[in-house]
């Protein structure tokens, strides 16, 4: 959507940042034994701001403590800086079983894509809201587009 001439779309606001280094006793996910798992999700809220955004993506890099909870989340990359913002406010409330090296539970670095579907739904060309009969005016060009 970057780029519309038309007022009535959200401008997107893409972040890109650098993965930071590995602290000190911290593994990455190629070095463990055994990888976290995650044994409580949390779905990230769609930005009410880019309601006119049908998706949209944002990954975000964290440390998976030995302790299963999270640490130090950050977004590496997002389509817009709310959509990054939003995962990482969802990740911190994940929980893990921790990552496993010789069998202790071990501080561990991850990666990951979170995917966001509006569930605001769009009409096309600014047009207004169909009835709620659901019976569109004769001759009128409404489509609303589904969420993936």
């Amino acid at each position: 959507m970057t780029g519309c001439e038309n007022p009535e779309y959200v401008s997107e606001h893409p972040v890109e940042n650098q993965i930071p280094p590995l602290k000190d006793g911290v593994y990455s996910i190629k070095a463990v034994d055994v990888r976290p798992v995650a044994t409580r999700e949390v779905e990230p809220d769609y930005p009410p701001e880019l309601e006119s955004i049908l998706t949209g993506k944002a990954v975000v890099v964290f440390t998976v403590r030995a302790d299963g909870k999270v640490a130090d989340a950050s977004v590496v990359e997002a389509d817009d800086v709310l959509f990054g913002e939003a995962a990482v406010s969802a990740v911190r409330k994940w929980r893990f079983r921790p990552a496993l090296v010789k069998g202790a539970p071990v501080d561990c670095r991850m990666t990951l894509p979170f995917i966001f579907n509006s569930p605001y739904g769009y009409y096309s060309r600014g047009e207004s809201l169909p009835d709620p009969s659901g019976v569109p005016p004769e001759g009128s060009h409404q489509t609303k587009l589904e969420p993936r």
